[in-house]
């Protein structure tokens, strides 16, 4: 499995998908941009959580599955999300 952050939509810069490069599926998201830091859900709420760093984030995405994950370092900006 390859996992591939995505933008739902350039006007929520803090929701991205993640993606299934595979299967093309959305296999779940990763949305910033309140007090209680990063939340993370993938699998259909299998593996769920809160962090508060963006590397933690992506850490969290790479462990959930053994995957690689296609990213940008820059993934995090000014508070919200972007690839």
């Amino acid at each position: 499995m390859r996992l591939k952050l995505k933008h739902l939509d350039n006007r929520i810069p803090n929701y991205l998908l993640v993606v299934d490069e595979d299967t093309g599926k959305e296999v779940g998201y990763i949305q910033s941009g309140n007090s209680d830091g990063i939340e993370i859900s993938l699998f259909d709420g299998k593996y769920r959580t809160r962090v508060n760093r963006c590397e933690t984030a992506v850490g969290f995405v790479l462990a959930s599955n053994r995957s690689s994950i296609t990213w940008h370092p820059k993934i995090c900006f000014g508070g919200g999300l972007a690839v």
